[in-house]
């Protein structure tokens, strides 16, 4: 402990409460998190003012009372945060003793946004500001379509609910549609994001693709880009996509998105191209893509139930399918997992077009899965009260465990 500045300070990460005391991170990239118990937590919150290493004795009952602190385990603390990178040394070479009501009024901080509950906060969210498309799926989850709703909020609401969110710790938040790219206001949405440093993505269908477009994709630094692809044949994609002609639009798109940044393939599995997958990669393959996902199609929105897989096809067609094609041409392949739930109303949860709060981005249609409104209700007491979280927080029945097998038929 000999070797630590005479001055330290927290180090530029966000800190956000948990049940078992707080989760710091940086915001840039590659971002890093670290676990703080609660201790470690509120001994890195009277850090961001300037602290000194030694024991503050005008503190030294507050610290013993508040954080269970005497002088070898201050020591011990303070020493293991600046090892873990979550203090580091202050500009300003002198530090004002820690005082009383300094340590009272951090604990009191901290005690008064710490869940009460074994629940951690939300990860991540989907937002959906709109639906309009300029394709109408069959698969779509939210009936998107050239007909459908562009903004129903003006955009300054929308940076609001993203300053809440990024206020309430939120880590990562994906806009989606609808079409992405189809409108400009999803630019400045995306802007707002990763100017907070949060994490983002977008997903497109690469066929709205002008020189404009892609300069505001380039600017903004997107990496990855998801594309749907839902064939590895024009008949196919174009059929599923109710888009004649898109094919080539896409696979052009897919081309010019790989000269700047990282392209993933995503492919929503039915019956009706489970046998083009191998297709999909290799055409995939042709544009410089090794990122692909393929998930399920699920039976919401448009869906038609006599092509959406069950859960016999997917454990003994598409997972092993995933599996063969991931070691023959050395890609990646995300798909879904019999073992692990994808977090929707456990970790993370998705807002529709009115701010309107659901569990899951494939619920929003599903009023009776509504948590409340992030512009009208305090997001803490929907997120650890509203009785509709109970069924995507406990086990699921089905091997899959999609989450729409107990919850949105």
């Amino acid at each position: 402990m000999t070797s630590l500045p005479p001055v330290l300070r927290m180090a530029d990460m966000r800190l956000r409460h948990e049940h078992f005391g707080a989760l710091a991170w940086t915001t840039t990239q590659p971002r890093r998190f670290v676990e703080l118990p609660s201790t470690a937590a509120m001994v890195a919150l009277l850090a961001r003012e300037p602290l000194t290493p030694q024991f503050p004795p005008q503190a030294q009952t507050a610290l013993a009372d508040r954080f269970g602190l005497d002088q070898s385990r201050w020591t011990t603390v303070v020493g293991e945060l600046h090892s873990a990178g979550v203090l580091t040394p202050a500009d300003d070479a002198s530090s004002e003793p820690v005082t009383a009501a300094r340590v009272h009024a951090v604990a009191d901080e901290a005690e008064a946004a710490r869940p009460r509950a074994s629940v951690l906060k939300p990860f991540w969210v989907h937002l959906q500001p709109f639906t309009v498309c300029n394709q109408k799926c069959l698969h779509c989850y939210c009936s998107g379509g050239p007909k459908a709703d562009p903004f129903l909020l003006p955009l300054n609401r929308w940076h609001e609910i993203i300053r809440r969110l990024d206020d309430y710790g939120v880590l990562d938040i994906y806009v989606t549609g609808g079409e992405s790219l189809l409108l400009p206001e999803f630019f400045d949405l995306a802007a707002d994001i990763i100017g907070r440093g949060l994490g983002f993505g977008v997903s497109t269908n690469a066929t709205v693709l002008n020189a404009g477009r892609l300069e505001r994709l380039r600017e903004l630094g997107l990496s990855p880009v998801q594309v749907s692809l839902d064939g590895g044949q024009a008949a196919t994609h174009e059929m599923i996509r109710n888009a004649p002609g898109s094919w080539h639009r896409t696979i052009a798109g897919i081309r010019a998105l790989g000269e700047f940044t990282e392209v993933v393939i995503n492919t929503v599995v039915n019956h009706i191209n489970l046998r083009e997958l191998e297709q999909v990669v290799q055409v995939g393959l042709g544009g410089g893509v090794r990122r692909f996902k393929f998930f399920p199609q699920k039976p919401v929105g448009r869906s038609n139930p006599a092509v959406t897989l069950d859960d016999t096809t997917i454990l003994t067609v598409l997972l092993p399918e995933c599996q063969r094609l991931a070691e023959a041409y050395d890609v990646e392949i995300e798909t879904i997992s019999p073992t692990e739930g994808c977090g929707s109303g456990s970790i993370g949860f998705a807002v529709d077009q009115r701010g309107d709060v659901y569990p899951c981005i494939f619920g929003v249609e599903n009023r009776s899965l509504r948590a409340g409104n992030l512009l009208t209700d305090d997001l803490e007491t929907m997120w650890f009260g509203a009785a509709v979280w109970e069924q995507f927080r406990g086990e699921p029945s089905t091997p899959c465990r999609r989450c729409e097998a107990s919850c949105l038929r």
